[in-house]
Order: C-alpha cells, then sequence, then structure tokens
C-alpha cells in the first residue's frame, strides 16, 4: 500500500493520514507547550500538558498497532505520578528538578511503549537507551515532522501553495516584529498607528503567534520521537554491540595498576577510620570533642564526607569500565577487582553512616532546612546505592536495574513528601514542645507556600506578640511568581493546591486584621 511506511528505504518515506493527524496534534502541543508551561511557576500547566500529550501519544500508537503491555503501563505510573506533583506541590526548585525528570520519563516510557529500547528491557545498557531517545532518534527524524504534514494532498497544488506561504509568513514574523519595533523606535507617528492597530487586533496576538513559531521545533522533537520508536527508524544507531564494542575498547587500564589505585585509596581509609576514630564516631555517644560546639562538629567535615563519597562511586564506575579483562562483555568483573569494589563500598558506608549521624545530630539541636533536607536525602540514595553496588560482588544480577528503579522511586518519595510543609511542622513542634530554642522567621519566610498552613498554627496559637508580627509578615509575603514582572497576572497554568490553601489563609488573617 501506499499508505504506509516505506522500510526498504531508509530515506524514503510514506505517511499514513493517522501520521499526518499525529503531525499535525503534535504542532499544537507545540504551542500548547509554550503556552501552559510557565517556568517561573511549574503549576497546574505542567500536569495539563502532560495529559494532553500522554493521551494524543498513546492514541496515536494504539492506533496505528502497537501494542501497549503491561510494562508500558507500569512506566506510565512515574510519568503521571511526576506530572500530578505539579498541581499540588509549590516547591520550585523540586518542581524544576521535576521536570527534566518528567521529560526524560516521557522519552523513555514512549520507547518503552514502542518496544525500542537497546535491550528490551531496564538494565545496564539504559546508558544507550537514554542517548538514543535524548539526541539520536527526535533529531534524526526532526523534519519527518515537516514531511507528515506536507504530505497531505501533496498532489494539489493549492495545497502546496498554501502550506508554502503559511511557511513563509512563520519563518518571516520574527524579523517581521524586529522591523516593526525598530520603526516604532524611529518614529512618533508611526509608533501611534502601530498601537491602535495593536490594540484593535489583542494585546496577545502576537505572543500567540510566537508560541506558535518557537512551538514548531518543540513539535518536531516530540513527533521526531514518537514517529521514530512506532516505525524503529534511525532507533538502531546504538545497539548491545556497539555498547558491548566500546565498553571493550575503553578497558585499557592494566589490573595491576587499577588494582594498586583502589588498594592505595583503601589504605588512606583504613587510616583515616583508625587515626580519626574517636573524632568521627563521637557522634554517636553525643560526646563533642574538645571545645567544639554542635554546629562547628556537625557542619565540619559533613559536606566533605558527602563529596569523598559522590566520588567514590565515580571511582567505582571508572574502574569497573577501564579494567583490562578477558572476558569483554559489560558485565564481567574479575574477582580481584570484586574485592577491591566491595572494601571500597565498605568504607564509603561507613562514611555516609558517620555523615548521616552528624546531620541527624545537627537537625536535633538546629532543626530542619531544605539544604539539610537534601543532602541527607542525597547520602541515603547514596547509601542504598553502595549497598547494591556491594551486593553486585557477591552475587550476579542486573545491578543498574535495580539502582535505576532505586532512584526513580527515591526522587518521586523527595517530590512526594512536602518538604517545606514538614520542615515548618518538624520545627514548630520542636520548638512549642521546648525542645528547639528559637524559631527562625527568616527561615520560615524562604519556605514555598506548603509551609504555610503550620506557621498560620502558630501563628494563632503563640501568645509571643513579637513572634506573632514577625509570623505575621511571613505569612504575607505571598511566593512570587511574576519573575520580577509587576504586570503579570496568575492563570490556572500557576495554579497549585498549596499556594490556593495559603491564598486562603491569607485571605482570612486580612479579613480579621486588616492588610498587613
Amino acid at each position: 500500500m501506499n499508505d504506509r511506511i516505506n522500510t526498504s528505504t531508509a530515506n524514503l518515506v510514506s505517511y499514513t493520514s493517522l501520521d499526518r493527524a499525529f503531525a499535525a496534534s503534535m504542532l499544537v502541543c507545540g504551542f500548547l507547550y509554550l503556552n501552559l508551561i510557565k517556568p517561573i511557576s511549574f503549576g497546574a500547566g505542567v500536569s495539563i500538558f502532560t495529559a494532553v500529550l500522554m493521551v494524543v501519544t498513546i492514541f496515536y500508537l494504539k492506533k496505528s498497532g502497537v501494542v501497549l503491555t503491561k510494562e508500558s503501563a507500569i512506566w506510565a505510573a512515574p510519568l503521571s505520578l511526576s506530572a500530578m506533583s505539579f498541581i499540588i506541590f509549590d516547591n520550585w526548585a523540586l518542581k524544576a528538578l521535576n521536570f527534566v525528570f518528567l521529560s526524560l520519563m516521557y522519552l523513555y516510557w514512549v520507547s518503552v511503549s514502542s518496544n525500542s529500547r537497546v535491550d528490551g528491557k531496564l538494565s545496564s545498557y539504559i546508558i544507550g537507551d537514554l542517548l538514543n531517545q535524548i539526541l539520536i532518534v527526535p533529531f534524526s527524524n526532526f523534519i519527518c515532522c515537516f514531511g507528515a504534514v506536507r504530505s497531505g494532498n501533496a498532489s494539489n497544488r493549492q495545497w502546496k501553495g498554501f502550506f508554502g506561504a503559511l511557511t513563509g509568513v512563520l519563518v518571516f514574523l520574527p524579523v517581521l516584529i524586529l522591523v516593526v519595533n525598530l520603526l516604532i523606535d524611529a518614529d512618533a507617528a508611526f509608533e501611534s498607528v502601530a498601537e491602535k492597530i495593536k490594540f484593535s487586533i489583542s494585546e496577545d496576538v502576537f505572543e500567540f503567534m510566537l508560541q506558535i513559531i518557537l512551538g514548531i521545533p518543540i513539535a518536531c522533537y516530540i513527533f521526531g520521537s514518537v514517529f521514530g520508536n512506532r516505525y524503529k527508524k534511525h532507533t538502531g544507531r546504538i545497539t548491545k554491540g556497539s555498547i558491548d564494542k566500546t565498553a571493550a575498547g575503553i578497558q585499557f587500564a592494566p589490573k595491576i595498576t587499577v588494582y594498586a589505585a583502589l588498594t592505595a585509596l583503601n589504605i588512606i581509609y583504613i587510616i583515616f577510620f583508625i587515626a580519626g576514630a574517636s573524632y568521627f564516631f563521637s557522634a554517636f555517644s553525643n560526646d563533642l570533642p574538645g571545645a567544639m560546639t554542635y554546629a562547628e562538629y556537625a557542619r565540619r567535615g559533613f559536606f566533605e564526607l558527602c563529596a569523598v563519597s559522590a566520588i567514590n562511586l565515580m571511582v567505582t564506575v571508572v574502574a569497573i569500565v577501564i579494567t583490562e579483562r578477558e572476558n569483554k562483555e559489560i558485565g564481567e568483573i574479575p574477582k580481584a577487582l570484586k574485592m577491591e569494589i566491595a572494601a571500597l563500598c565498605i568504607f564509603t558506608l561507613m562514611l555516609i553512616i558517620t555523615a548521616i549521624r552528624k546531620m541527624i545530630l545537627y537537625i536535633d539541636y538546629y532543626g530542619l532546612t531544605q539544604l539539610r533536607v537534601y543532602t541527607t536525602w542525597f547520602m541515603f540514595v547514596l547509601f542504598i546505592i553502595f549497598i547494591i553496588v556491594a551486593l553486585r560482588q557477591i552475587k550476579t544480577f542486573d545491578s543498574a536495574r535495580v539502582i535505576a528503579v532505586t532512584v526513580i522511586l527515591g526522587f518521586l518519595l523527595l517530590t512526594y513528601s512536602n518538604v517545606d510543609g514538614n520542615i515548618a511542622k518538624y520545627n514548630i513542634e520542636r520548638f512549642e514542645e521546648g525542645t528547639l530554642r528559637t524559631i527562625d522567621a527568616e527561615a520560615l519566610s524562604e519556605l514555598s507556600d506548603g509551609a504555610v498552613p503550620h506557621i498560620y498554627e502558630l501563628y494563632k496559637e503563640t501568645r509571643d506578640e513579637s513572634l506573632r508580627q514577625q509570623l505575621a509578615e511571613v505569612l504575607a509575603v505571598e511566593q512570587a511568581t511574576d519573575d520580577g514582572d509587576p504586570d503579570y497576572e496568575e492563570t490556572f497554568r500557576d495554579f497549585n493546591l498549596q499556594k490556593s490553601n495559603a491564598d486562603q489563609i491569607r485571605a482570612l488573617i486580612s479579613q480579621s486584621e486588616g492588610t498587613i
């Protein structure tokens, strides 16, 4: 049939009517991407866009004959959870990270749904999958979106003329806007005419047109990803064989060199723990060395231990990758290297335990902050990863798969843990119990609107008028989503439940005591 993909010739493609409809829908999605997603808030618009994109993608894949397996549904779960969090929580920093996570999850979910992964499953070849799905497949099929749209009624000269004219206008529009703005600055009379035209059309028309233009490359990227995976077009650039060959090519380091380096590092850790045993393990007995305060003791060495632990993970990966071996398969590790890595893992786990204990000690005396939560979470995840790596030296299993699942679940747990709300709750409860000497109003003001309900409870209950006034000022400070633009108006795109709840609380305070 002429309406089917031509797989015999790599560069010649025949698009189906479904492909053309999907290409058109992706152009709409490209516009919606810029219209709905506001980086200054990362609110409900992200959730809405992801829902639309997933529905359109599922419809296209199913209608084009792809059988969506249970594994596809399993991977859709973390993707959906990631998207839903934007409509619930208000922590911008976490949402920014989550947006990157969401984008990667969508690309990987498409490859799972299309059964186009390098190994056909989640495995140590995941790096190849990520390179494929982020770079090779979308960009190799980038222009296919134009091809699919243009293929509609391709024999119709009027269609070709219309499509060509539309393309010319869209491409030339940025130049047109630039010239008009320059002429406005150059002549007052023309400025008056331009302003009248602008208001007679719409104040938002230029913004919408710009979103349509800038949305085109986004549409091409998404279409290229889904279309390429659907038809296995350019998905074979990276294969198990090519990855194994590359891995074998970088296994250049003689075993004795790697073993000597790892042995030296392990000896250093032995000396380190023996020499500093009384200092580092005093964290477990609550005995401070010398005249140090808890702040000095907890701070000194914590971030250094975090850095050393992260470096050890990189050293472990590099050692596995570059060590010369007889069997060139990616999963095979020499026994002596396993012993060295196992020892390094044990020492690293001891470092992580010490660091976490120091941080817990610090939190016991000074409460929680965002930085303390994030670094502690990172160390816990690193702790689990090193346990997995250590077990891998004893028993053969796909550790990359387990580590990937651990990181995904760990990040989702962090995303849904309501970090700012729990920080405020923990510090306020400790303050009310008398186990935390002071409550830092300035630190509370740096938290997102997720903390507002707990701050409001303390505001209502405290009899300390000075603290009450400080808390009133904290509650009055609405987390800005205007990016410094006083004319910015919040819409449904910026909505999240925590912010909505915080706004209601501010309204109650305003009604009861007047504007703060």
